[in-house]
This record gives C-alpha cells, sequence and structure tokens, in this order.
C-alpha cells in the first residue's frame, strides 16, 4: 500500500477527481430540457508519481464543475533517464494535450528562462519558493517555451534537494571533489556540481541502486521511500542545494481549442493549488525523516555558516555563467530582491531527529525480507487486538471514500488478512493486480492504534509499505467487528477505514494469509 508519496502507478485512463466529475456526463431532461454538455477531456502526462500534483488536478475540478476533466498517465517513462524530455517531445507530437515537467529538464531543449529557479542557493528554502511562484516571475519565464510550440500553464512548488552523503559527510566544497554524485538529469545541476569538483552522474533514482556513488541529491521523502538509507549515511538538511517545482504547460494547439473561460480555469488552478503543493511537499519530507529516524541508519547534519558561505563562494562561477544571460541575470536579482522578505529558516523546514523515536526498524529492500536479528523483538504482552481479523473492500469503496488518485491503486483494496499477536501485526492484501504483505510492530491503547512498519513486499514491491512508515488510527468494537477511523493531522491511510474488520480468530495465527503473498515467516516472531 501507499505511504508516501513519490509512487502512484497509475496508467492512462484514470480520471482524475472522479468524485467531482462523476456527475457530467450527457443527459437529457426528460421534460425537454437541455443537453447537459458533455465535459473537455484533456490528457496529461504526469512525470512525477505521487501526490505532489494533486492539489492542482483537485482545483480543475473544482473551478470547472467537472467541465474539464483531466485524464493522468502517471507512468510516463517514470524510469527512464530522459523520460522529462521525452514528454516535453510527446505534447509537441500531439501525444497529449499537457504535461507536468520538472523545470530542470529545460536547458537541455535549449530554454533557459528557468535556470534562475534551480541556480545554485538561488531558491534556498520553501518559503522562498512560494513567494517567488507567487510573484509575476513564472508568467514570465514560461513564455520561454513558445518557441517550442508550447504554451505555458504555470509552475507549482517542488521538493527542496539536498546533499546526501554515502562515502563522506557533504559539507564543503572539498567533499565534493572527485565524488561521484547521483543526480537526476539537468544541465544546470551538472554543471554546478562540476564547478565544486564532483562527477554528477544521472540515474533514474525511483530505486535504482545508489552503489558506487559517494553521495546523491535529494529531497528527504525520496530518500526515505527508496530506502537509500541502506547506503546515504549523512544528509546535510540545512543546505538547500536548489528545489524541482513543476512546470504545467501543454501545447499551443490543444489550448487553442479550449475556450478563455477553461483556460482561465487551468491557470487559476495553479495559483490557488500554490500553498497546498508547497504543503504537500512539507508533509513529506516530515514524515520522511520520522521514517528516517526510526530505522536510524543516518545521521541529519548541519553545515555551519561558513561552510554554507563556501559553497555559495564555490558556486559562484556557476551563477556568474549563467548569468550572462540577460533575462536569467533579472531574474536572479528579483529572486534575490524577494529573499530580503523571506526568514532563512522556519521550523516547518527544520530537519531533525529531536523529539522522534528512533531505532524501530531496520532498512531493508522490499523484495528481501530482514534477517531476525533486524527487527526488534515481541512486545511480548497479549493485547486487546490480538487476533485475526479480515476484510473485502472494492474499488468502487475506495472511490467514495476518496478523491486522491494515489488512494485508489490496488494494493490499497481487496481482501485483507490482518494478524495481530502481542504487539506484533502482519498483513497480506489480494486482488486481481496485485498481492501485497508488511508487518511491523504495534501499540494499542482503548481507542487508538499506532502501526510501526518494518518491511513490505508483494507482486507490487515499488508500492509497498516502507521500513520505518508510521500509521495512526482510532479504533472500535462491537462484538467481532472492529473499525478504524482516520486521525487528524496524522499519516491515516484511508483504505482500513471503508469496512470493518471482522475477527475470525481469537488466536493469533498465520494460516488465514492469502497463499500468493504470504509475509515471511518471521514476521510475527521477530
Amino acid at each position: 500500500m501507499r505511504m508516501m508519496s513519490d509512487r502512484l502507478g497509475v496508467a492512462i485512463g484514470t480520471l482524475v477527481g472522479l468524485a467531482l466529475v462523476a456527475g457530467c456526463t450527457a443527459a437529457v431532461d426528460r421534460a425537454g430540457g437541455a443537453r447537459t454538455p458533455r465535459p473537455v477531456v484533456l490528457h496529461v502526462l504526469n512525470t512525477r508519481r505521487g501526490e505532489e500534483a494533486q492539489p492542482f488536478l483537485a482545483k480543475v475540478a473544482e473551478l470547472s464543475k467537472g467541465a474539464l476533466r483531466l485524464v493522468v498517465d502517471t507512468e510516463w517513462h517514470s524510469d527512464s533517464i530522459t523520460g522529462e524530455v521525452d514528454a516535453v517531445h510527446a505534447i509537441e507530437s500531439g501525444q497529449a494535450d499537457i504535461a507536468i515537467v520538472p523545470a530542470r529538464a529545460w536547458h537541455g531543449l535549449g530554454v533557459t528562462s528557468f535556470d534562475a529557479l534551480i541556480a545554485p542557493l538561488a531558491v534556498d528554502s520553501y518559503a522562498l519558493q512560494q513567494k517567488v511562484l507567487g510573484s509575476e516571475i513564472p508568467d514570465q519565464m514560461l513564455r520561454g517555451i513558445s518557441g517550442l510550440g508550447l504554451q505555458g500553464i504555470g509552475i507549482l512548488p517542488g521538493p527542496v534537494r539536498k546533499p546526501a552523503g554515502i562515502t563522506r559527510p557533504l559539507l564543503t566544497s572539498g567533499d565534493f571533489r572527485g565524488a561521484r554524485i547521483a543526480i537526476s538529469p539537468s544541465a544546470v545541476a551538472d554543471r554546478s556540481l562540476r564547478a565544486l569538483g564532483a562527477v554528477p552522474v544521472a540515474s533514474t533514482f525511483e530505486g535504482a541502486p545508489l552503489a558506487g556513488f559517494d553521495g546523491t541529491e535529494q529531497q528527504v521523502s525520496s530518500i526515505a521511500e527508496n530506502v537509500y538509507d541502506s547506503v546515504v549515511r549523512t544528509i546535510t538538511v540545512n543546505v538547500n542545494l536548489w528545489p524541482r517545482p513543476l512546470v504545467v504547460f501543454g501545447s499551443t494547439k490543444s489550448l487553442a481549442a479550449l475556450s478563455s473561460t477553461q483556460t482561465g480555469w487551468l491557470r487559476a488552478a495553479v495559483r490557488d493549488a500554490l500553498d497546498a503543493t508547497a504543503q504537500v511537499q512539507i508533509r513529506l519530507d516530515t514524515e520522511g525523516v520520522g521514517a528516517l529516524c526510526r530505522r536510524a541508519k543516518l545521521r541529519m547534519i548541519d553545515a555551519s555558516p561558513a561552510q554554507v558561505a563556501q559553497l555559495r563562494e564555490a558556486f559562484a562561477a556557476t551563477v556568474d555563467g549563467l548569468r550572462r544571460d540577460l533575462q536569467t541575470r533579472q531574474f536572479l536579482d528579483r529572486i534575490d530582491a524577494l529573499r530580503a522578505g523571506v526568514s532563512p529558516s522556519s521550523a516547518q523546514e527544520t530537519l531533525s531527529c529531536a523529539g522522534q523515536r528512533t531505532g524501530e526498524a531496520a532498512p531493508t529492500s522490499p523484495a528481501n525480507p530482514p534477517s531476525a536479528s533486524a527487527s526488534p523483538p515481541p512486545a511480548g504482552s497479549h493485547t486487546a487486538l490480538d487476533g485475526v481479523y479480515e476484510a473485502d473492500t472494492t474499488l468502487a469503496e475506495m472511490t467514495a471514500a476518496s478523491d486522491d488518485p494515489v488512494e485508489l491503486e490496488p494494493e490499497n483494496w481487496g481482501h485483507w488478512v490482518f494478524v495481530f499477536d502481542h504487539g506484533r501485526f502482519a498483513y497480506s492484501q489480494h486482488n486481481g493486480p496485485a498481492c501485497t504483505w508488511a508487518y511491523g510492530t504495534f501499540t494499542v491503547t482503548a481507542n487508538q492504534l499506532e502501526l510501526s512498519f518494518i518491511n513490505g513486499g508483494g507482486f507490487r514491491p515499488g508500492m509497498t509499505n516502507k521500513p520505518g512508515d508510521l500509521f495512526d488510527y482510532r479504533w472500535s468494537r462491537y462484538r467481532d467487528l472492529v473499525s478504524w477511523s482516520q486521525v487528524p493531522d496524522a499519516a491515516s491511510p484511508v483504505q482500513w477505514t471503508v469496512r470493518p474488520f471482522h475477527l475470525i480468530s481469537a488466536v493469533p495465527t498465520p494460516r488465514f494469509f492469502d497463499a500468493h503473498c504470504p509475509p515471511p515467516a518471521t514476521a510475527l516472531t521477530g
């Protein structure tokens, strides 16, 4: 099941905003009234799997009241080095109407108008990114893509990328010298790291191994989601190298076929989604830090003010090179002016393990269960939930419960079997396209349940729970039925709340697990 977000996996044909647009099919009033107009359908390539674009997609459905229906392909070449550039070419050739592509992809296509957004240490906080994207700067930057026969819609905030050390901490330019650094394909990032003496190597990430690298530039949530703390030893949390903002654009031909009202909805949806999208990014970072701290395999470190200043000086050659372009220089000057009114740090951007529970789960590959020595010992005490529970949930129930396409993935519904046994839990889940398992430890009180995951796997191993995932629920019992409900402001995925679980055995036993994808034999014993 889905934990954070950089993993979605919905093929083209998934309808975004199902609950909002379900009533927008053609209809004729039996008394002779007018036919309800069919919605305009736009096909969208989203190169970022996960929930980052969801606020924008939801705003389109809300503002248009279903008159615009976005059909999203979230699997667009997600495992390809050239996937982002390929998406731009796909819009140019008419394969889809709209795409969502990181700003880093455009320099390699000859578009330099976004370079100021991703220049090293230029936009160095979420707060500054929000201020820049809420100004007139994005509209001016978007004009740069018109030469490709494309039309800009808006720019959404993205996660901030941090130096993550594998063979060494990455604090000063000297630490980067000679280091092989895994990066997402980006001409500006490549140039910036080479200025430090590093050897940048493009990677798809998405679980691709980092063996053989000395470090990487990644957002915290990606390191946690991909379990890269199996090799990453440090994250320099107070150095934000650059953000990864998302450019929303379409083909001139497709957008010209829309009315001014319809294109207005698209542009307004980006503006209206800025704050919500930024909060998604901050929440994903916060959840990622929680998982990393619980796994306790790396250290969150801070560069000193002198080290940050030294990095900024080392990047100066790259920034000076970018400033040779008049437009980029003007954008960089305006970003510097906007920085004057932004606090250099805030509580929501401060990442650390302070106050976090640590050391509860060891990182492993989702496809390979950890050894017994890597797992915490059984709690050993009988709990009010001990036993075996099952439930059958459907996609229709999930659709009624959530309009987030992340929640509608196959691993989030089907036949569930949960076993709770003296502080340890395990489950199996099965339907046609997915068969998954997970296990971990739990604590339970009169009405609160906390699940801390040790591992997960199955037929969709990229979508399963990761070590350190932590979920909270309220629970209640009526006879042999146990119901879960979400906890506000906590990680409480909806799939276990749509239907009560039925107690089928008061004695915890693994014999009810799905035979196609049972948890490991040690899941309940440690």
